[in-house]
Formats: structure tokens, C-alpha cells, sequence
């Protein structure tokens, strides 16, 4: 009888477990399917003019756009971070002034660099701010983020955005107080969200790390 050889046995049962592996990957949902229902809910409501415009419509109240403006904000302000988690799950992929300010820095060194943004315009703290987000931009390249994290704080955004549908379904059903009320508890409990999910803090600080410059090359002022 010819015996089996046992390292063909191991590759194929490396084989079917990576088979196995990859089929299990394919059934999960995507970052952005997840992300789906809650914005086509969300963008549903702004095709009505947003709580502020649905409001504004149904009642005569003076001063309540700080309140439904700011609920409107709020909910773009989560689903924007929701976004960017998904978007940038393996890693924050470089904008336009990333792409050509690492490869100088890399190329020319900080200080080379800093006087060059100086020298075209730039103040000397605002040219220290674009080599900080240089280097930013080169070590989030490639960083990781856990997906089941990110499902998390998708599934947990999900009340939020429900607790608003409801609050856009009462408009003109109840009393103007009423709504306003509920828009400020929602508003307050958006923000401790926000404030308090690890995942969340993240999308905010690295989407805050990018600068806005209007140049940022001798011959172009595209950015």
C-alpha cells in the first residue's frame, strides 16, 4: 500500500480551512451595508428640508432653528465619523496634500521643507502644522481598525437614528414644545455618544489632523 504523504495533507487542509475562511468572509456584511439603513433614514428626513425645514413648515415658533439646526448637525456630525471608520478600516488613505507633502519630506527632511513652505507663503506655524500632518499621514497609512468595533458603534448609532425618525413623524402630529423637547434630549444624548465611544473620539481626531491649505507647492494653488 502507498502511504499518504503527510505534508500534502497539510497543505490541503491548510487549503480548506482557508477555503472555509474566505466563504465566511463573504456572508458578513460590509462596513458600508451596515452603515446603509441609517442614512438612507437620515436622507429620507433631509429630503424634506431636514428637522429644521420639516419644522419651520408645520410651525410659527421664533428661535427654533438652534435647536432643530443643531439636531440636524448632530446626526451628520455621527454619521460622517460612522463614515469614516468604514472608509478608512485598513488604514487612512493619503488626500491630496498628504500626497505631496510626504514624499518631499522623505525626500528633502523637515527642515528643508519647513523653510520651502515658508518661503512660498506659509507662516512658521502653519508650515510646522503641515509637516505634523505629514507625518501623521505616513504612520496612519497602513493602520488597522477592529471591524467588529466598528459594527459596535454602528448598531449602537442605530437609536439615534430612530429616536429621530420619530421625532420627524411627530412634526405637526403634536405640540411644537413637545418636539422641541424631545429634539434637545436627543441632541444631549448624541453628544455624550460622541463624546464617549472610543471609536468615535478616533474619526474625530484624525479627521481633524487634516489642515486646510489652499497651496501648498511653489507652482500651484489648487489646495
Amino acid at each position: 500500500m502507498k502511504l499518504i504523504n503527510p505534508f500534502l495533507i497539510v497543505i490541503q487542509f491548510l487549503f480548506i480551512i482557508l477555503v472555509l475562511r474566505n466563504d465566511a468572509r463573504a456572508g458578513e456584511p460590509s462596513c458600508i451595508a451596515l452603515l446603509h439603513p441609517l442614512e438612507s433614514k437620515v436622507e429620507e428626513i433631509k429630503g424634506h428640508g431636514g428637522i429644521w425645514g420639516m419644522f419651520e413648515k408645520n410651525y410659527k415658533v421664533r428661535g427654533h432653528a438652534r435647536v432643530t439646526l443643531k439636531l440636524d448637525s448632530k446626526i451628520m456630525v455621527l454619521l460622517v465619523r460612522l463614515n469614516h471608520l468604514c472608509s478608512t478600516q485598513n488604514g487612512v488613505p493619503f488626500d491630496e496634500i498628504a500626497q505631496v507633502l510626504v514624499p518631499q519630506l522623505k525626500e528633502k527632511g523637515e527642515q528643508v521643507l519647513i523653510e520651502e513652505l515658508v518661503n512660498i507663503g506659509h507662516t512658521l506655524k502653519k508650515a510646522k502644522i503641515l509637516i505634523a500632518y505629514a507625518k501623521f499621514a505616513e504612520n496612519n497609512l497602513n493602520r488597522k481598525l477592529d471591524f467588529n468595533r466598528i459594527s459596535q458603534a454602528v448598531k449602537e448609532s442605530q437609536p439615534y437614528v430612530d429616536r429621530l425618525v420619530g421625532v420627524s413623524k411627530k412634526i405637526g402630529e403634536v405640540e411644537s414644545d413637545a418636539i422641541l423637547a424631545d429634539a434637545k434630549t436627543l441632541i444631549s444624548d448624541i453628544e455624550k455618544f460622541l463624546a464617549t465611544d472610543p471609536y468615535l473620539i478616533l474619526a474625530e481626531k484624525e479627521s481633524a489632523e487634516v489642515p486646510h491649505a489652499r497651496y501648498i507647492t511653489g507652482d500651484s494653488d489648487a489646495m
